[in-house]
């Protein structure tokens, strides 16, 4: 019996593609690519890499302009990281800056998950509300910003709720599209 070789090398593909790789399954061990440290006593930051190699950066002997520029960039990543995952809501994106920076000016520089700490999606729950109660997205967004945790879950569970953030979603969908115009997909089906 004669072998076909495209067929023979479809099936080794797949063999090899259904067997997990050395990589896959070590996934779950491989150390952190690098771990970060900072000392507030001493200013000295460690970068650990996973292959045992450490850099140290001692903030002390950067000039007073450096540590400046550091601190600035700092204030703008920690306030920009809040709201990376409000996906173009403004409300969502506000609402967990205001938060982040309320913190920061109290003192606190990490909370505990539900003291203070920017909810993702508060937003969006607002609005549906909003809609649905026939009210001000403002007068929605302050009763859920004053709920608990458990209130907003039994909220999001709500049937009606859950309808509303589809739609209000495939509102945000449908401007995407619109705004996206005549944007030509390039894709290689072939």
């Amino acid at each position: 019996m004669k072998l076909n070789p495209l067929k023979l090398a479809i099936a080794t593909v797949l063999a090899f593609a259904a067997e997990p790789t050395p990589a896959a399954t070590e996934s779950a061990k491989a150390p952190k690519f690098c771990e970060k440290e900072y000392d507030l006593d001493t200013g000295l930051t460690s970068f650990t890499f996973g292959n045992g190699q450490v850099l140290d950066l001692d903030s002390n002997a950067l000039s007073p302009e450096m540590q400046k520029q550091l601190m600035l960039h700092g204030i703008s990543q920690k306030v920009g990281d809040s709201f990376a995952g409000a996906k173009g809501n403004f409300m969502d994106g506000i609402s967990a800056a205001k938060s982040v920076i309320e913190q920061l000016m109290q003192g606190v520089w990490r909370s505990a998950r539900g003291e203070g700490e920017a909810r993702p999606r508060l937003g969006e729950l607002a609005e549906a509300i909003a809609r649905i109660k026939s009210v001000e997205v403002a007068v929605a967004m302050a009763a859920v910003e004053k709920a608990t945790d458990d209130q907003r879950k039994a909220w999001r569970s709500n049937a009606k709720v859950k309808a509303t953030i589809a739609a209000i979603r495939a509102e945000a969908a449908q401007k995407a599209l619109e705004t996206a115009g005549e944007q030509e997909l390039v894709v290689d089906l072939g």
